[in-house]
């Protein structure tokens, strides 16, 4: 399996409730990444090889084109918001990172970096950066926000929360807010709470494809597959829907035994040997008990949802 994606951000653990067939599934077999990281924009290794690691990258970009790290702040920024368009987190996280050493108390600048490094797993990095800005920038909803959403992720949820309140109270228009507390409230099994968030969201950005995405894999992460099914069809309906919205739905059509649809939806957006193999491993946990159980001990053990997932990324 490829590492797991998760709602709004990366933070929900493993599952922990039952399914109607009565057997236990857990997060990290409710859904699939599809964001193959892609090096290039700025100057970040040159190999073309992609790596969690910023640091190295950016040693990689200093040491092998010196010119290129001397890349003007509009240049630098163009670079950084083209790697995000194809989910290309370490050159952008590299990118901010150059920007963020010239601009240490940049609010905007810190945010991205932060965002950036998040979604590359690289929660302790993100956090120092956002508990500094935020020092800086007490009320700045952008900022309250995105170290929300970092202390979610690296779980400090209560705290997480209490921040992305606070943040929502700046600026109570900002969809985006409520449906991160809807994650939150996810991953501590308050799927009532965190849908509640999610129709909040809904009703600032009605038919938003990530708060239905979200709100998808709450119902399921409860265990009520059918609704799950309902809300991810129409959040892959929406023409800007992403590829989180049609590798969940295809996770959830397989954990019903619907293969052929599941494949079709996994191929869009993965390699074929990758989609076939994510059919393959829900097929098995579907028929071979033993494996069930195994999962199980997964879920109880409180570890990362990336374990076991043969993890290498929204």
């Amino acid at each position: 399996m490829t590492k797991p994606l998760i709602q709004d951000f990366q933070s929900i653990p493993a599952g922990r409730k039952h399914y109607r067939s009565g057997r236990r599934v857990p997060y990290l077999a409710m859904a699939t990444v599809c964001s193959v990281l892609a090096l290039g924009g700025c100057a970040s290794t040159g190999s073309g090889t992609a790596t969690p690691d910023v640091t190295a990258a950016k040693a990689g970009a200093e040491s092998q084109a010196p010119a290129q790290t001397r890349q003007s702040d509009d240049e630098l920024r163009e670079a950084a918001l083209k790697a995000l368009k194809t989910n290309d987190y370490v050159t952008a996280a590299t990118c901010w990172s150059f920007l963020h050493d010239r601009h240490e108390d940049n609010a905007e600048i810190a945010v991205q970096y932060s965002s950036a490094l998040r979604h590359i797993g690289s929660y302790d990095q993100a956090a120092t950066v956002m508990q500094r800005i935020q020092l800086l920038h007490k009320n700045n909803p952008a900022v309250l926000g995105e170290y929300g959403k970092v202390l979610v992720a690296s779980g400090r949820v209560d705290q997480g929360v209490s921040m992305l309140k606070a943040a929502f109270g700046q600026s109570p228009k900002d969809w985006r807010l409520p449906s991160a507390i809807g994650v939150a409230y996810d991953q501590m099994g308050r799927y009532g709470e965190a849908r509640g968030e999610y129709e909040k969201a809904l009703a600032l950005a009605p038919g938003e494809p990530s708060v239905l995405t979200n709100m998808g894999l709450s119902y399921a992460l409860e265990g009520d597959l059918d609704k799950a099914e309902e809300v991810l069809r129409k959040a892959v309906a929406n023409p800007n829907a992403g590829a989180s919205a049609r590798q969940n739905l295809a996770v959830v059509l397989g954990l019903q035994g619907h293969f052929e649809e599941a494949r079709r939806l996994a191929r869009a957006d993965l390699p074929p040997n990758i989609a076939e193999n994510n059919i393959s491993y829900l097929k098995s946990m579907l028929s071979q008990p033993a494996l069930w159980e195994k999962m199980k001990t997964l879920d109880g053990n409180g570890g990362n949802p990336q374990a076991g997932a043969g993890s290498p990324s929204s």
